[in-house]
Parts: structure tokens; sequence; C-alpha cells
């Protein structure tokens, strides 16, 4: 690969860590996208490498989030057991299920397209609460947040999570972040924070996995995952700051084009 092959992959490792840190999405949904897109590497080994390139990226999110007191360590460690099970699941399936790399594509697209979707209609149902939604948000630290009203209904989501995680080497936060705020009613800024916990603790099994039994491209998860380490830090910090609404439009945007590009 050539020089300019290697700035390439690292702004784009930036500015996928950048959005993913602030949405709360693992990025594997455009780490997967860029490298089929852009560099043709076969699905299977884009969605291996993603997973690598997740834990890098997640786990400078985690630890900067952490640290700023948006989450709680016990509670990301019993969601993360959920959905690290799921992607245990998905491993032992797909041992003896070999799905064909156009089926693995058209999966991919429709989740992208599916969590494009999802943030579209986030942003128009939160748009007239605004402001409400921003004063009730600003202390981030979840001192007195009751979140064991509704566990039980939250639990096959994050299992379906780890399970896609695995599966499309996707860092399982378009169903986490939606769960974790719709559900469990966190604040949206600390759901985001969470989730990039839940996915870190996730692609850590994930990754293992598929270095065992997988093709991970190091060359190119490495390039990446330094770019997407300084986005996924630069994100965290800037998240309280940013509108939600315009984000969540942007990224959407930018989900389902990339989604009837593959489809295509």
């Amino acid at each position: 690969m050539d020089a300019v092959g290697v700035i390439i992959l690292l702004i784009a490792g930036f500015l996928f860590g950048t959005i993913s840190s602030i949405a709360g999405i693992g990025g594997g949904v455009f780490f997967v996208s860029s490298m089929v897109l852009l560099f043709f590497i076969p699905i299977e080994i884009a969605v291996d490498t993603s997973a690598f390139i997740i834990l890098i990226s997640s786990g400078a999110g985690f630890f900067t989030y952490f640290k700023a007191e948006r989450l709680l360590f016990k509670q990301v460690i019993l969601f993360s057991c959920f959905s690290i099970l799921g992607s245990f699941i998905s491993t032992i399936l797909f041992l003896f299920i070999h799905l064909d790399s156009t089926i693995l594509k058209m999966l991919f697209a429709t989740t992208l397209l599916i969590a494009g979707l999802n943030m579209v209609y986030k942003t128009v149902k939160s748009k007239n609460n605004y402001h409400t939604e921003e004063e009730r948000e600003k202390d981030f630290t979840l001192r007195e947040h009751n979140y064991k009203h509704n566990l039980k209904k939250s639990i096959p989501l994050f299992f379906l999570a780890g399970f896609a995680a695995n599966l499309l080497g996707i860092g399982g936060g378009v169903i986490n972040t939606p769960s974790l705020h719709m559900i469990l009613h966190y604040p949206i800024h600390n759901a985001t924070a969470i989730s990039i916990g839940i996915i870190f603790f996730t692609a850590i099994y994930n990754t293992i996995v598929k270095s065992i039994a997988g093709q991970i491209n190091y060359f190119i998860g490495i390039l990446i995952g330094i770019g997407a380490i300084s986005g996924s830090v630069f994100g965290a910090h800037i998240s309280s700051k940013m509108p939600k609404n315009y984000l969540r439009f942007f990224v959407a945007v930018i989900l389902m084009g990339l989604a009837i590009r593959m489809y295509f």
C-alpha cells in the first residue's frame, strides 16, 4: 500500500472514530463499509478486521468516558455480559453454518439502512423536546439512576447487539444506545457513553475469537485504529457540547448512503 492509502486510512479512522464515539456506536458500520467499498477487501476479512479496530477505538472512548464519570463500571459489566453471551452464541452457531459473502453483504447493508432510519426517527421524535432534554441531561454522573425496573426488557436487545457484533463486525451500538435511552431511560449523553463501554468489553471477546479462527488484516486494522483512537478521544470530549439532533441526522444520511451503495 502506498503513502496515499496509508493517509486515507488514518483520516478515515479519525473521522469514523469521532462520529462513533459521539453517537455511541462502535464504528463497524463505517469500518467495514470503507474497507469493502474503498479498498475492495472481501467482506469476511473486513468484518473480522473491524472487530480488531473496534477494540482499539472503543477502548479509548471507554476510558475517556469513565474518567468523566458518564458511566458506572458495574452497570457496564452487567450489560456487557449479555452482549458477550450473544457474541458467544453467534460464534458457536456459525461454526456449523457458512454464510455466502453476498448474503453477508446484504445483511450488513440492511443493518446500515435500519440504523439510519432509526436515527432519523429519533431525530424527528426528539426535535420538539430538545430544550427539555438538554436541561434534564446536564448532570452526567448517574448518582441515583434506577436501571433495574426495565432490565428484563433490555436483556434480549443486548444479546442481539452482541450477536450482530460478532456476525457483522459492528460494535452493536445501533442497538445498545436506543435500548439504554428508550428502555432503561438513561439520558442520551450517558446512553452513548455506556454503549461505548459495552462495545469495548464485547470487542475484547470478538477480537480474541477472530484472531484465532478469523482473518484479521492487522496492517489495515492498526492504521485505521490509530486514527480511530484520536477520533474516539476527541469525540468523547466534545460530545457533551454537540447538539444530538444535528449529529443523528448527519450520521443517518451517511449510513443510508452506504447501505444503498452496498446493495448495488
